[in-house]
This record gives structure tokens, sequence and C-alpha cells, in this order.
């Protein structure tokens, strides 16, 4: 029987663990508490006992003993983010060297890519790249990078460390965040005033979207096979889709036409934004796979039946 600290654990990728959880997906790896660290307490449905500490992660004043830690915390502060981890790791004891901690990091941390390759795990992170994003993705990037290089100390001292890259996922608990680009193609679907989807992006947009399931499955494997020091995994889809292919998925469930509103759609030559990772180190050093293709994601989303 182990214990898990989950902090962050009221999000997407909070509740998409407890969606898994309680559909006894677990198999042999048995859960007798679960600790979670979040701000505010949320009515969380699970088969397992939880357990509070409403505080931010900035803010707690001792990390329990547990086997596992989670560690999404994740604020729309930079600065916040920064002040949490640093506050988690100054928090953190000898005791704590037999626990397993995963950290969920971004793979926006290889900076926006301009070629179809996908980002590897031994590809290059540095804050040149970071600096290539023209928005708010750049001080996000840069704090990631900045607790990553923290962990990496702490692992040094003998703490059990995975870094886990995100990237672009779909299941039932994404259209709770409206700015990703896939709850925006549902919610305009969705919209019964108006007959069309619309794309703003003049840009090729590529992306790998992980179903919820997939998603928690790999971070559990990560947390609990690995057995170095300190490791890094890209935790994502390596099945390529462009946002106008997206579209034209969800428009054809919907019958929506797809409108495209800048003048330079059809233009050669456009930038492209490929976020897409490669998943063979989790394929041959975890015996990871993917149980969902994003036809199939989106038919469970959307309860519709999408056309191959």
């Amino acid at each position: 029987m182990k214990s898990l600290l989950f902090i962050g654990g009221t999000g997407f990728l909070g509740q998409s663990f407890f969606d898994y959880l309680n559909k006894d997906k677990l198999n042999n790896f048995i859960l007798s508490n679960i600790i979670i660290v979040s701000r505010k307490k949320k009515k969380i449905k699970s088969k397992i006992k939880i357990n509070y500490i409403t505080k931010s992660i900035s803010n707690i004043k001792s990390i329990p003993i547990t086997d596992y830690v989670i560690y999404a915390a994740n604020s729309t502060n930079n600065l916040e983010n920064l002040k949490g981890i640093y506050n988690f790791i100054n928090l953190l004891n000898s005791d704590h060297k037999k626990t397993k901690i995963l950290f969920t990091s971004s793979g926006a941390v290889y900076g926006p890519r301009k070629i179809k390759k996908k980002m590897n795990e031994c590809d290059k992170v540095d804050f040149y790249k970071i600096n290539k994003f023209s928005n708010y993705k750049k001080e996000y990037a840069k704090s990631k990078i900045i607790m990553e290089k923290e962990l990496f100390k702490l692992s040094k001292k003998g703490f059990k460390i995975s870094i886990a890259r995100l990237f672009t996922f779909i299941g039932k608990k994404i259209l709770i965040n409206k700015n990703f680009a896939i709850t925006n193609l549902i919610h305009q679907a969705k919209n019964n005033n108006s007959k069309f989807i619309s794309l703003k992006d003049d840009r090729e947009v590529y992306r790998g979207y992980m179903n919820a399931d997939d998603l928690t499955r790999w971070l559990l494997a990560i947390l609990i096979k690995t057995n170095k020091k300190f490791n890094i995994y890209n935790v994502g889809s390596d099945e390529v889709i462009s946002i106008e292919k997206l579209a034209e998925l969800i428009s054809k469930i919907y019958n929506k036409k797809i409108f495209k509103k800048t003048k330079n759609y059809r233009k050669k030559n456009k930038d492209i934004d490929y976020y897409v990772p490669s998943i063979s180190k989790a394929r041959h050093k975890l015996n990871l796979n993917l149980n969902y293709k994003i036809k199939k994601s989106l038919s469970e989303l959307l309860n519709n039946n999408i056309d191959c």
C-alpha cells in the first residue's frame, strides 16, 4: 500500500488522474492514501481516501513523507511557480530521499520549432531558444527550465527525481481550459449561432494530442518504474495532426464549414509551429505505447463516430 502527495491536483491533470483511478485502471499499483496540496479544496470523486492541504505550495510549512510525489502545480504567475518550487525543495529533508518525485515540466523548454522535426529529450535546452518565443510562453518556458535545473541539483544530493515534459492533450476535462486550440474549436462547433468554425492563424500549426488516460498511465509508469536519480521523458503523442485537419474532423461532426479569416492563409512558405514530441525513449526504456489515436479520442470526447 503506497501513499501519494499530489501538488496541484485539482486542474486538468489532477482531474484526469482521478478519472483514470476511478476506472480501476491502476492494476497492481495500490494506493492507500492521497494528499492533495491546492489553494482551494475541490470536490473530487475518488475511490481512494483523499486528504487536503489547502494552501499554495509557496506557503506550505512542511512536506509530508509519502512514497510518491507528483508536482503538478502550475500558476499563470511564473514568479509564483518559481517561489513554489524553491519552497518545496527547501522543505525536503533526508527522510524524503526514499520518495520518488515526478515533476511536470513542459515541451515548451525546447523553444519554438519552425521545422517539421519532433522534439527529443537529447535536444539542447537553453534560454537562447526560449527567447525566440514572442508571447507569454517565453517566461513560462524559462521558469520550467529553471525549475528543471533546480531539481537536477536536488538529484545530485540523493533525491529521486523524474521530469515529465508534457505536450498537448485531449480528454473530458480539457474543456475546462478555454485557452487550448482544441477547446476553442469545440466551443465554436457547439455554438448554435454560427455555421462556421474560424481559423485565424496564418501559420501551419501541428500538434500531437495524447489522450488523458494515456497521460495518466504514462505518468504513473515514469513515477513507479524509473530508478535512476534523475530522468527526463517526453509525455505526449507523436501522431501528427495539423490544426486545420483537427478543425475539419470537428466540423464534420457538427456539420459546420471552415472559415479562414486571414487573407494570407494560402500563402506559400508560411511560418510553421511544430509542437510534437519524439517518444521513442519512453517506448524503449519503459515499454510505453499509445492506446488512443486522435480520431478515437475525439469520438469519445464528442460522443460521436468519426469516419476514418
